[in-house]
């Protein structure tokens, strides 16, 4: 028995009405609220999951307050001097019969000295500091008395993204104002027959919770987003982002693509002429993409695997597939030294009477962009950059799209390549591990293949993390290594340019370190440089005429150096885990014993040299995506800082909380199955007002 949906319709028209509805509060601070989050209820109260939650017990006398602990005291207001230019408003209060001093920079100062004047009694509550014998606030939330304040100020009290022109406090009031217009709505907006086997807390009470957690938990069970309330609202962006993707997958099943004749016999012998075997994984994960090419539905594949795995075996086998059914393959690579490696690494793999193209940059002038399509009309392989989005006449009979490092691109681009190929088969491949619970969660329409086992023979990578007062020792280490062993490497450095502002080694100054010790040993390389130069430069260290290539994070992908055996990066905390363990990668490809050293800076400690020791003591790519996503969030592994998710904490709870994605996906998974249409039709309801945009960020860019 299907239940009524009307007291869920009406929750769900309450969460869909504007936040500036609400009377009694600023409508100016309400606007920008409404810009910053979005105009709906739902925004305000769903979406803008406090970023922390802070300790804020009431203090009943002075030797409550302890220096540098957040602490509320009932004080009464004595009196006010105004600020000057960048001196403080200042306040004395009267605490208990202690007079204490309050420090309040900016305008706010100004507001605050207007609010509350002398004689009215006020909540204070901040980080207690000690700039004199007696302790004070610098900079504190302030609130007029009364009990519900002093309740609320009790316990623990959420911190929200910061907007610019809303205070604190205001985020406070008007989430509390909305929170007691909600507790009119006792019906969840999420039909009984999804929740009601999962144990999650109803709707009422997870909202009420995220925002004023009543007491029983601990401030870091709180910030670590653990809670059952926490885990409730995860489950429901869960639920509705895999909705939208089977939505959207059971609606594709109406493209038509090719039916590839796969195992052909040019494909068999290119994998006998491999100068290795192919590991149970490859061939695992090839088996699952010739599936795909089998059949008519059109390809929407993701390919992951570590640095080193073998992706490019399987690019090439599966492209020789579709090349034997009479269709092109298109590789698209983020930076043109990595086309330039995928260009020279299947010319050494497939047949000669294979024509392979490889499209570097743009072309002007109607003869050379005539000569372009004519060549790509007789092309096999066609392997570029963003050159391919480029006069695409010739994209009709191309059978596979292979993006490589899709990280790299914007989501728009990898969809207009898509696109204009007339619904090819589509491989997205990358080298940066994305956690199960991320790849399921912004990846739902897509299959997912992973390579999870590394090549027989390949040796491990000492890495050390070095504070930068130890840095002449690894600088002496690397010149001795050159000059008694011919090793080769890279020095790799954040900044192009000098900064007056951020004290970083940067990478002329550390060439030019180098050249003076090494001579003509030393290049450098960076990314303002053009493509060919690049390229020059990376051949001089394969040939050997080079010995070190001091760069910039530009070797990151494509550089692909079997005998380079150390990898040293400066200011180390600078870079994402994921990024770290990709320059890693860069070496130990070889028979040579090879290292990495991870300098960072002294003034940099604690979530950061936590960070560079778990790199240090683990080569597994999917391990440091998990640490990397639970201490930097999704965006700094998959750029999804271009489709808008870097900054969204409700994205990143729904990722946090890996293990929901496969029971949200099966409860998708069974609403459809049951072809209730009503409840079908509520569902597309919630997802177009609450989630559809935020779902298709993702996928435009």
């Amino acid at each position: 028995m299907i239940s009524d949906l009307s007291a869920n319709n009406r929750t769900l028209t309450f969460l869909n009405q504007p936040v500036a509805s609400v009377a009694g509060l600023s409508k100016q601070q309400l606007n920008k609220i409404s810009k910053a989050l979005g105009e709906k209820v739902f925004n305000l109260v769903i979406e803008n999951i406090p970023e922390k939650y802070e300790a804020r017990l009431l203090a009943n006398s002075i030797a409550d307050l302890v220096q540098g602990e957040m602490s509320t005291l009932r004080a009464k207001v004595l009196g006010w001097k105004r600020g000057f230019g960048k001196s403080p408003a200042t306040m004395k209060a009267d605490f208990n019969g202690t007079v204490i001093n309050i420090a309040i920079f900016g305008k706010v100062g100004d507001i605050y000295a207007s609010a509350f004047p002398a004689g009215e009694e006020i909540l204070i509550s901040g980080e207690v500091s000690a700039r004199s014998v007696i302790p004070g606030f610098v900079n504190p939330d302030i609130f007029k008395f009364d009990e519900e304040w002093k309740v609320l100020l009790s316990g623990f009290v959420p911190v929200y993204k910061k907007i610019s022109g809303v205070s604190q406090l205001f985020m406070l009031r008007t989430v509390k104002v909305m929170l007691e217009k909600i507790k009119e709505f006792k019906d969840d907006w999420m039909p009984a027959e999804i929740i009601k086997d999962l144990e999650f807390p109803p709707f009422l009470e997870t909202v009420l919770n995220i925002h004023f957690p009543i007491a029983g938990k601990s401030v870091d069970e709180l910030n670590g987003r653990a809670t059952h309330w926490h885990r409730r609202l995860a489950f429901d962006k869960l639920f509705f982002f895999q909705f939208g993707a089977l939505k959207e997958r059971l609606a594709d099943t109406s493209l038509k693509g090719r039916n590839i004749e796969v195992h052909s016999q040019l494909s068999e012998n290119v994998e006998k002429s491999l100068p290795f075997a192919l590991t149970y994984a490859q061939k695992r994960v090839l088996e699952e993409i010739r599936n795909d090419l089998r059949s008519v539905r059109p390809m929407n594949r993701l390919l992951q695997g570590d640095v080193g795995s073998g992706k490019t075996a399987v690019m090439i086998l599966s492209g020789i597939d579709v090349i034997s059914s009479g269709y092109k393959t298109v590789i698209m690579a983020p930076t043109e030294i990595l086309a330039v490696q995928h260009f020279n690494t299947i010319s050494k793999n497939v047949p000669e009477s294979l024509k392979i193209e490889l499209f570097l940059g743009g072309v002007t002038g109607k003869k050379k962009k005539a000569q372009r399509a004519e060549n790509a009309a007789k092309a096999d392989f066609i392997i570029g950059t963003h050159a391919l989005f480029e006069n695409m006449e010739f994209m009709n009979d191309i059978g596979l799209v292979i993006i490589d490092e899709q990280h790299r691109f914007g989501v728009s681009q990898r969809m207009s390549l898509q696109n204009k190929a007339m619904n090819p088969d589509v491989l997205i491949v990358s080298a940066t591990p994305i956690p199960r619970s991320l790849a399921l969660t912004v990846y739902g329409s897509t299959d997912i293949s992973v390579i999870d086992e590394m090549p027989p023979g390949r040796k491990p990578i000492v890495t050390r993390h070095v504070k930068h007062f130890n840095r002449n020792k690894v600088f002496d280490h690397v010149v001795e290594i050159i000059e008694k062993n011919n090793e080769k490497g890279y020095w790799v450095c954040p900044l192009v340019e000098e900064s007056e502002k951020i004290d970083l080694k940067h990478v002329e100054g550390v060439f030019e370190e180098f050249r003076a010790v090494l001579g003509e040993r030393v290049f450098l390389i960076h990314g303002k440089m053009k493509g060919d130069e690049k390229s020059a430069v990376i051949e001089k260290l394969k040939s050997g005429f080079a010995n070190l290539l001091v760069s910039t994070i530009v070797v990151e992908v494509g550089v692909d150096v079997t005998d380079a055996s150390f990898m040293v990066i400066e200011n180390a905390e600078r870079f994402g885990l994921a990024q770290l363990h990709q320059l890693r990668g860069r070496v130990g490809r070889g028979e040579k014993k090879s290292f990495c050293a991870l300098i960072s800076s002294e003034e940099v400690g604690g979530k950061a040299d936590k960070r560079l020791e778990f790199i240090a003591k683990t080569e597994n790519g999917f391990k440091i995506a998990e640490y990397d996503l639970k201490t930097r969030g999704p965006g700094a592994m998959t750029g999804l800082e271009q489709s808008g998710f870097r900054n969204d904490p409700y994205f990143l709870l729904a990722a946090v909380h890996g293990d929901l994605v496969e029971r949200a996906g099966s409860a998708v998974k069974k609403i459809f199955a049951g072809k209730n249409i009503e409840m079908i039709k509520y569902l597309e309801k919630v997802f177009d007002q609450f989630f559809k945009e935020s779902f298709n960020r993702f996928k435009t860019g």
